[in-house]
């Protein structure tokens, strides 16, 4: 019956669920194309109602309606097919043999989609608005960093393939730069994701927003990062500014998203008003509306790290008495997030990072139980990568990336095997006593020992966390330097290490 389905070329459905998705699709369809079809019928000079009143020998009635009022339906037809977008999504995840008839739908939004297109062109008007940028501070781990105005102009359309067949690197290799006038080319969605070399990206405490520091450490280091991180808070608009700023110099832009205000401590266990429950309410469903129609807009594709080491009890968003989550709510809070932004076309955009904290660091043996972290996993459909912060700290632990990373990978690979894994936030303090060859210097030498492993070629790249921080968990207050260039020794080896042939790095040589 099935190939039957298939050889006519019907897309009505045989049974409950496919009666649901056909109903789905049949009435979201039906609702954007009489958008699009009002907007060209009422245009006093529109073609469709110049030649159906010819047609009846009438003169067109003189109707006039505003730009504004036209802008307004083109934008709601576009809203419409990113919801119809959203949903299909949301269906293909679950669809299995469907296939034909989800491809059908998918023609039917090209269709809407060149339909609108060419109804903007007759109106003048355009549903791609400006960024917003907050020109807020980017609060980080041990700093924060002043932002630009965010004026939002956008890229040619979100196409292009970077610099090649490799994807994404800094288009010159000096000094980073602004964003020009010209329009920057950046990669897909899909291209970003299918990249076969891997990420090498940074933090340090103002970038992208202020690049001395940033460009200091690559002139060090000798090569030129494809990826730079940044933090927000949930009290931040969208910044248009860190995204184009990040692109202008070919730097694929890593946010991690605190569902907390950017100034909250990193000790601060409970924030009145940001429980998990909060946002899945719809407390800050206008706030997440605003953010994602400002992230669409801008048209650049970026990593969002959504409430990271969810399964640590230092943050606000984990689950427990201290936090006031009931279990359960992180995995609700993120999909409800992922919902909104798929409802307003940002999903084509974003690549969802989950990252937990390395699970053998914890103080608490449960935390190292694979079910425990498998609860506060959103599902394959709400995420595109996995990830985890690993950080060696202490001169009694062996600095080798097997240590450091090995019990986490693993859980990784068994909870979500078919999505690759980036070390989001990774570092190495200095420690132990020797004035050469030092135990940080080791560590470093050893990750790059663990990305040639072929075990681990599901391992995308790493973000080294270059600053140096103080922290308190669970009371304990603790300053490290995480810098590369902490010490001439630590520096060499990630020299060397970034130099190596056999860590499928692609990445040019930063000019002096």
């Amino acid at each position: 019956m099935s190939d039957l389905i298939r050889s006519s070329g019907a897309w009505w459905a045989q049974s409950s669920k496919h009666a649901k998705l056909t109903a789905l699709g049949t009435t979201a369809i039906l609702v954007v194309l009489g958008l699009i079809t009002w907007t060209v019928w009422v245009s006093p000079s529109g073609p469709v109602s110049t030649a159906v009143h010819q047609a009846l020998g009438v003169t067109p009635p003189k109707q006039k309606v505003s730009a504004a009022e036209l802008q307004t339906r083109l934008t709601a037809a576009q809203e419409k097919i990113w919801a119809l977008e959203g949903k299909l999504d949301s269906t293909t995840a679950k669809a299995g043999s469907r296939g034909d008839q989800i491809a059908d739908l998918k023609a039917q939004i090209a269709s809407l989609q060149s339909q609108l297109g060419a109804a903007q062109n007759r109106t003048g008007g355009t549903t791609t608005a400006s960024g917003s940028g907050s020109g807020n501070d980017a609060a980080g781990s041990g700093g924060s960093g002043s932002a630009g105005s965010g004026s939002g102009s956008v890229n040619t359309g979100g196409s292009g393939s970077g610099s090649g067949s490799h994807g994404v690197t800094n288009p010159n290799g000096g000094p980073s730069k602004d964003p020009g006038t010209t329009p920057v080319s950046v990669p897909t969605k899909a291209q970003i994701m299918a990249q076969p070399t891997r990420w090498y990206g940074l933090y340090t405490e103002q970038s992208p927003f202020n690049w001395a520091e940033y460009d200091e450490v690559s002139q060090q280091v000798g090569k030129a990062t494809n990826m730079v991180g940044f933090f927000q808070g949930f009290d931040q608009d969208f910044n248009a500014s860190a995204v184009q700023r990040s692109w202008a110099n070919g730097r694929l832009p890593l946010m991690t998203w605190e569902t907390a205000p950017a100034k909250t401590g990193n000790d601060a266990k409970y924030v009145a008003g940001y429980t998990n429950k909060d946002v899945v309410s719809g407390k800050f469903d206008a706030y997440l509306t605003k953010y994602a129609k400002a992230l669409a807009a801008n048209e650049q594709p970026m990593v969002i790290r959504l409430d990271h080491e969810m399964n640590g009890s230092w943050y606000n968003w984990s689950e427990g008495t201290a936090q006031q989550n009931a279990p359960g709510s992180f995995v609700a809070m993120w999909q409800h997030v992922h919902d909104v932004f798929q409802a307003n076309g940002a999903d084509r955009y974003v690549i969802w990072n989950w990252a937990p904290s390395r699970i053998d660091k914890l103080g608490n043996p449960k935390y190292m139980q694979l079910d425990y972290l498998r609860e506060y996993y959103p599902g394959a459909q709400y995420v595109d990568w996995v990830g985890m912060s690993g950080y060696y700290r202490t001169a009694s632990e062996d600095p080798t990336f097997d240590t450091t990373f090995g019990k986490t990978l693993a859980q990784l690979r068994e909870i979500a095997p078919d999505k690759k894994i980036l070390l989001s936030e990774v570092g190495a303090t200095e420690t132990g006593t020797s004035v050469t060859n030092g135990q940080k210097a080791k560590w470093i030498t050893s990750l790059f020992d663990g990305l040639a492993n072929p075990a681990n070629d599901d391992v995308i790249g790493f973000s080294y966390f270059s600053e140096t921080a103080t922290t308190i968990v669970d009371g304990a207050r603790t300053t490290n330097d995480w810098r590369l260039n902490s010490r001439a020794d630590s520096l060499q080896a990630f020299v060397d290490g970034i130099a190596r042939t056999d860590t499928d790095y692609d990445l040019q040589e930063v000019k002096q």
